[in-house]
C-alpha cells in the first residue's frame, strides 16, 4: 500500500468516527391522561426511551408504575396541563397506574 492510500484511509476512518460512535437518540413517547383514563393504554417503546405523561383532566392524577423486576415506583403527582416525563432503560412490561383513580391503568412494553 501507498503512504497516500494509508493516509486517505486514516482519513476516512477518523471522518467516520463521530457518526459510528454517536449515541442513538431516545425517543419520546406520548401519553394522555384525560377522563380518568390513560390515553392510549398500551404503547411500545425501546429500551432508552422515554414517555411524556401529561394531565390533560382538570383533577390531579399520580403516576405509579410497576417494574418487571416486581418493584413499584412512584412519579408523583400532576394537575392540569403538568407533565411527567419517565425513563424505561430495561427491556419488559411495565403496568402503570394512578393511585387516586384505580381504574385509570395502562401497559408500557419496552424492548
Amino acid at each position: 500500500m501507498s503512504r497516500v492510500t494509508v493516509h486517505y484511509i486514516a482519513l476516512l476512518a477518523l471522518l467516520a468516527f463521530p457518526i459510528l460512535a454517536a449515541p442513538a437518540c431516545a425517543a419520546e413517547t406520548a401519553v394522555d391522561q384525560r377522563d380518568l383514563e390513560f390515553v392510549p393504554d398500551a404503547v411500545t417503546i425501546k429500551a432508552g426511551d422515554t414517555v411524556r405523561f401529561t394531565d390533560s383532566d382538570h383533577i390531579t392524577h399520580n403516576i405509579t408504575i410497576d417494574n418487571p423486576d416486581g418493584t413499584s415506583s412512584d412519579k408523583g403527582m400532576d394537575t392540569f396541563g403538568q407533565d411527567i416525563v419517565v425513563g424505561f432503560p430495561k427491556p419488559g412490561v411495565y403496568h402503570v397506574h394512578c393511585k387516586i383513580h384505580p381504574m385509570m391503568k395502562m401497559a408500557i412494553t419496552v424492548k
